[in-house]
């Protein structure tokens, strides 16, 4: 009986560590169409190349963005300059994008690597947009209003080009290399939720408190 009720102490435990540190962290990427009517997962589509001064800033103009891939077909791509391309994903709701509470990346020119946005200190959110050098690269915008953890995003794209025409793909990298454009900035649209540190830390301490009790219990 006393070696179930240590067992069963011992259980509780793990489920308080696994409840305190478990995330769902996401690598995003930027394929419009795989080739069979297929789009990277949580993708909502591209822009190429992505919008350019509008008044208002950053956060407007990637809502602008967002708003007009929202608007299209599965699928879509007509043609024109900036070209958007929906992707074939669908997703359910999808809500205006909006520029206010947007929590904004920036300066992002001079860096290097991949870029890794934490949801666990800027909160949840419905839209993630980032940008690649202006008018040289594109800008893809993701869905990830069910997304939690860690979500990591490509530092360098380049639009990619069959026999001299755009696809809509953008191609990721995670170092400078030829035709690839570093990332300029990112921005996180339609808050969802407050971030949840709190609530992680003290699930952790709840955690490390019953540990502690456990190891007492066991010695005895």
């Amino acid at each position: 009986m006393k070696n179930v009720t240590k067992w069963l102490a011992m259980s509780a435990v793990f489920g308080l560590l696994c409840s305190a540190s478990q995330r769902a962290d996401a690598m995003l990427q930027m394929t419009y169409n795989g080739g069979t009517d297929n789009s990277s997962t949580y993708l909502l589509g591209t822009v190429v190349p992505g919008l350019q001064g509008q008044g208002g800033g950053q956060a407007i103009r990637d809502a602008t963005m967002t708003n007009t891939l929202i608007g299209m077909a599965l699928g879509a791509q007509p043609p024109g300059s900036p070209l958007y391309s929906r992707s074939f994903n669908s997703f359910s709701p999808l809500p205006p994008a909006t520029p206010t509470g947007a929590v904004l990346g920036t300066n992002l020119g001079s860096g290097t690597g991949n870029v890794f946005i934490d949801l666990s200190v800027t909160g949840t959110f419905q839209y993630l947009v980032a940008a690649y050098d202006g008018p040289n690269g594109g800008a893809a915008v993701w869905d990830i209003s069910g997304l939690t953890g860690t979500i990591e995003i490509y530092g360098y794209g380049k639009p990619e080009r069959v026999n001299g025409q755009l696809t809509g793909n953008l191609l990721g990298s995670d170092h400078a290399q030829q035709g690839y454009f570093r990332i300029t900035g990112w921005a996180l649209l339609n808050p969802l939720s407050v971030p949840d540190g709190g609530a992680t830390v003290m699930l952790l301490g709840a955690a490390l408190g019953a540990l502690g009790m456990v190891r007492r219990f066991l010695r005895s």
